[in-house]
């Protein structure tokens, strides 16, 4: 049975991926993510090879209030169902996770959205949004590519 991240000692607890979630369109601001048409795991094209105009990520990091840390780091990459990497490089974010102001001991949420604007899909399968924080594989937000019937 793996250990509980957040069971650890507070010296040790590091930021982890509360969720992450596909959708047409999101917006990180002021702490709140806007999601328009969130929640899929399908994408209905009319042709293949298709480009397909955008989609987003919305995602949570949990930051343990006893974090020694100052920044974290997530990736996000594409893969196919064989592990291919679809984009060039993978998309890197590095967030502050310095302790708030006035000493609070209550954890807190950063919230992040990457934007992904005309990928090409060459075939109908599966594909995935590899996500990384720190180096370490923390999530796959799964989907698949399908042509309409």
């Amino acid at each position: 049975m793996e250990a509980d991240p957040q069971s650890a000692p507070d010296s040790v607890l590091r930021p982890t991926l509360e969720f992450a979630l596909l959708a047409d369109a999101v917006q990180a601001v002021d702490g709140k993510l806007y999601v328009l048409g969130g929640g899929w795991d399908t994408l209905l094209v009319g042709h293949f090879p298709v480009r397909h105009h955008t989609l987003a990520i919305g995602l949570r990091l949990r930051v343990p209030w006893s974090s020694d840390g100052q920044q974290a780091r997530f990736d996000v990459g594409l893969q196919d169902a064989d592990g291919t990497s679809l984009l060039p490089a993978d998309i890197h974010h590095v967030v502050d996770i310095s302790p708030r102001e006035g000493g609070s001991r209550q954890d807190f949420g950063v919230v992040r959205s990457v934007t992904f604007n005309n990928l090409t899909f060459s075939a109908a399968g599966d594909y995935s949004f590899v996500i990384t924080l720190d180096g370490e594989v923390v999530h796959r937000l799964r989907f698949t590519v399908k042509q309409r019937a």
